[in-house]
């Protein structure tokens, strides 16, 4: 490990492999698969069969009919929006458009119920966008076919021509809300790291249905592991003296540095957690957010790496202290390290859903050759896979109502799922790793 206080010496490709080892938890022949009492780690599971018509039968079927107004064209690019943001939220069984026999534009923006019943809607949205100059008016309407003709939703709203997506994104949240007592959280973002070429990697967001994707780190070099908190989006970056940490606000000058790696930064509670291999082995320190009070959370001859916010304030973090890499969590302080997971032999990249009613921990767990999406409630000691003979999936991300998952897979991009890994949806292509959500 001496050699990781000399990365200036070393040319850029042995630094990536010094990251790589870093990260690569051990995987042959160090204590793989051994558990605390020493004996064989139980595999992980296999996906159910799922017949083709079982994921639809409690889908709430709502229409989307094209919208009135003056602007065609916009009004329905928001439309397509808001129907993809009910798609994958799979809550939703958004029927075709096409298939309509209602007179969308005679009815305006109420409705008639026997043509909306006749095609099996239970909800109907129905919208009008005007557009004067740079200026956008959008009339909203929810109904309810089982309670009448009286919307149960109406809205209204004003704004830029830019605003459009925003409004959509908004209405649809209403209608999530108003179905389930809790509101969608369409519109919000993701962080994701992406190849851009050969020693190239850039840090990217995105909106959550992968609109509006635009790179935030400097795109020089090598840009990894983001994350969202206070200060923007938070990374690492490989520089020729070693790994530092920074944030969008930061314009990439260092905010957490030292000897060796500094990477895979989680801002939680109001202090910056990373892995470090500044005292030799890899280990979890915390920060305040400008860098200063360092402090060395674990102590263990294994390796710890990808510290993220756990559930009731704690800190999730991967370690290899009892063989291969098994995902841990201990207090914001550094003590009480309690193992999570017992199954599998390579688990890593974890993540938390932080709704308090759905317990679940997601991570990428290798079965066989490659990596897959699992899940593990943490109240019921279940497993589910999400994935399985698709690829390699992995660095798995709940979005901030836990009813989406996003991830990274080899079919090439960003791929959105629900918990149970039905209506696997890609929504951005390309090389990309690593995802976050904001919550």
């Amino acid at each position: 490990m001496n050699a990781l206080r000399h990365l200036k010496s070393l040319s850029f490709i042995a630094s990536v492999a010094l990251i790589a080892a870093a990260f690569l938890l051990p995987t042959e022949g160090v204590g793989q698969g051994a558990t605390e009492a020493g004996g064989e780690e139980k595999p992980l599971p296999t996906r159910v069969t799922i017949t083709v018509d079982s994921p639809e039968k409690d889908l709430y079927r709502i229409a989307l009919p094209d919208p009135i107004g003056n602007t065609n064209k916009l009004g329905a690019w928001g439309v397509e929006i808001m129907r993809n943001d009910l798609r994958l939220i799979s809550l939703f069984k958004v029927l075709d458009h096409r298939s309509f026999i209602a007179d969308a534009q005679k009815e305006g923006l109420g409705i008639e119920k026997p043509p909306w019943s006749s095609v099996g809607a239970q909800g109907v949205v129905k919208t009008e966008v005007m557009l004067s100059g740079n200026q956008v008016e959008i009339q909203a309407r929810f109904y309810e076919i089982a309670r009448g003709t009286t919307p149960l939703l109406s809205k209204t709203y004003k704004g830029g021509k830019n605003q459009t997506r925003q409004f959509m994104h908004e209405f649809a949240n209403e209608i999530v809300g108003l179905l389930t007592g809790k509101r969608g959280v369409f519109g919000t973002r993701l962080a994701f790291a992406r190849r851009v070429g050969p020693g190239r990697k850039d840090i990217y967001v995105s909106d959550f249905d992968g609109a509006n994707h635009g790179r935030v780190s400097k795109g020089k070099g090598l840009s990894m592991l983001p994350s969202f908190g206070r200060g923007g989006i938070w990374y690492s970056v490989l520089s020729e003296t070693g790994m530092f940490i920074t944030n969008t606000s930061s314009k990439e000058k260092p905010v957490i540095e030292g000897s060796g790696l500094n990477m895979g930064v989680a801002v939680c509670g109001g202090r910056a957690y990373f892995s470090s291999t500044r005292d030799g082995n890899s280990e979890i320190y915390s920060a305040n957010l400008d860098g200063s009070d360092v402090k060395r959370l674990t102590n263990h001859p294994g390796i710890d790496v990808s510290p993220t916010c756990g559930p009731g304030g704690k800190i999730g973090f991967v370690s290899s202290r009892h063989g291969g890499p098994q995902v841990f969590v201990m207090d914001a302080s550094g003590g009480s390290p309690k193992r999570l997971t017992y199954k599998g032999d390579h688990n890593q990249t974890p993540a938390f859903c932080h709704d308090p009613d759905t317990p679940l921990l997601a991570f990428s767990g290798r079965d066989g050759g490659g990596f897959d999406i699992f899940t593990l409630n943490l109240k019921t000691g279940e497993y589910k896979r999400l994935t399985q003979g698709q690829g390699v999936n992995q660095d798995p991300a709940f979005s901030p109502d836990c009813r989406m998952v996003a991830f990274a897979s080899s079919r090439g991009g960003l791929f959105i799922s629900n918990p149970d890994g039905l209506n696997q949806t890609k929504v951005l292509s390309g090389s990309i790793s690593t995802v976050r959500w904001s919550q």
